[in-house]
């Protein structure tokens, strides 16, 4: 009879002193939060956390009746955004996992008595929790915010909260951003962050001939140094589109009649910040390709051009007028400046901020080239010009 080999017997005995996985908790053991919302409510913050269940995620390979998604939303109350967190604790029946989160939203209020700061310094202590989440301010109930379902039983992972990149490729008007671009731009000299502004629309879709609220991104609350500047509706942020230089396509009606709708791509945004007289100055150009997506009347392609041209430099202009009626630097003109002049930001700032007035702006140009009229009726009209082009 052979001998036990000593080496397997180390090793059998070695083995019994791995721990395993025998402290792993399964899915339905833990709360993975989804949303997170941040108000201030009676000198109070107020957290609400918002929870999904997994149920209509995977797909069900029995005949089993789908039913609706669960969501669950619990809220606490604190003096400290962490002391609203830990009263959520103490009734939690289960473990709260936040490395799943996908969205965090503000309330006005929030952010008017300075909670972005003081929740981000409670939330970067958390080892589970991420930057890479979509960020957005609002005036309507969080509640209301975070029960809101998207249609036809779509999981509520698949709905603006969590996904609005998918919204903004179809309709590129109010670009969401993302946590870490939020905080990356609050800390910068003069730099100012458009928060995406969601409100709730109750009336314009149903479901079964029964209204279904859904959810809408409908223009930007502006913020700087952790201060609420304010916010602007998307008809009057509508020209920060055209100095985004993130924004690959977007929509245009060039005329008031509405004759044409455009569809611009491939935009070229370049603003260039001057020095003259010791005073700031500002020009900016903008360069884009387009088509036509919808004509009601036949046009020629060289006046719908300028039209588009005069309706972009008049919503560059409209937004950055609005902003200083309300104090607001909408475009970042302030951030550019001292980016190419930065002794000189220094020397004209006053509390971190360049100050603005309407002529520092001096020149809006925009260039347009429909490449494409999309029927012949149009592409007929072209100048001589326009067909050398």
């Amino acid at each position: 009879m052979s001998r036990f080999p000593k080496w397997l017997a180390v090793v059998l005995c070695t083995s019994m002193l791995l721990s395993g996985c025998w402290n792993a908790l399964d899915i339905e053991q833990m709360l993975y939060i989804d949303s997170i919302g941040v108000d201030y409510v009676d000198k109070k913050v107020v957290v609400y956390l918002q929870d999904i269940g997994f149920s209509n995620i995977a797909k069900k390979e029995s005949n089993q009746k789908e039913t609706e998604e669960k969501i669950a939303v619990v809220k606490g109350t604190g003096n400290t955004v962490e002391g609203a967190i830990l009263q959520i604790y103490s009734s939690s029946q289960q473990r709260l996992v936040w490395s799943h989160v996908h969205s965090i939203v503000f309330t006005e209020r929030a952010l008017k008595n300075h909670l972005f700061s003081q929740a981000m310094d409670t939330l970067d202590r958390y080892q589970e929790f991420r930057y890479t989440i979509w960020t957005f301010a609002t005036k309507d109930s969080l509640e209301d915010i975070f029960y809101s379902r998207p249609i036809l039983g779509i999981s509520t992972l698949y709905a603006m909260l969590a996904n609005p990149k998918s919204v903004y490729n179809q309709y590129l008007l109010i670009r969401p951003i993302l946590l870490v671009h939020v905080i990356s731009k609050h800390n910068e000299p003069n730099g100012v962050v458009r928060l995406p502004y969601l409100t709730i629309l109750k009336n314009q879709w149903t479901e079964n001939n029964m209204p279904k609220p859904h959810l809408k991104m409908d223009g930007f609350c502006f913020m700087q140094d952790n201060h609420l500047l304010g916010c602007l509706s998307r008809k009057d942020a509508s020209g920060i589109r055209w100095i985004d230089k993130k924004t690959e396509r977007t929509f245009l009606h060039p005329t008031k009649k509405g004759s044409a709708i455009l569809t611009l791509e491939k935009l070229h945004v370049h603003i260039d910040p001057q020095l003259k007289g010791g005073k700031p100055a500002f020009h900016i150009k903008v360069k884009a390709e387009g088509y036509t997506t919808q004509v009601l009347e036949p046009t020629p392609i060289h006046k719908l051009e300028k039209e588009a041209q005069k309706k972009i430099e008049s919503e560059i202009r409209h937004v950055y007028e609005k902003g200083l009626k309300e104090g607001i630097d909408t475009l970042g003109l302030g951030h550019l400046f001292y980016r190419k002049y930065p002794h000189d930001w220094h020397r004209l700032s006053k509390d971190g901020t360049l100050p603005l007035v309407r002529d520092s702006i001096q020149s809006i140009r925009a260039k347009i080239n429909i490449t494409d009229g999309g029927i012949s009726k149009i592409r007929q009209h072209k100048s001589p010009h326009q067909k050398k082009r």
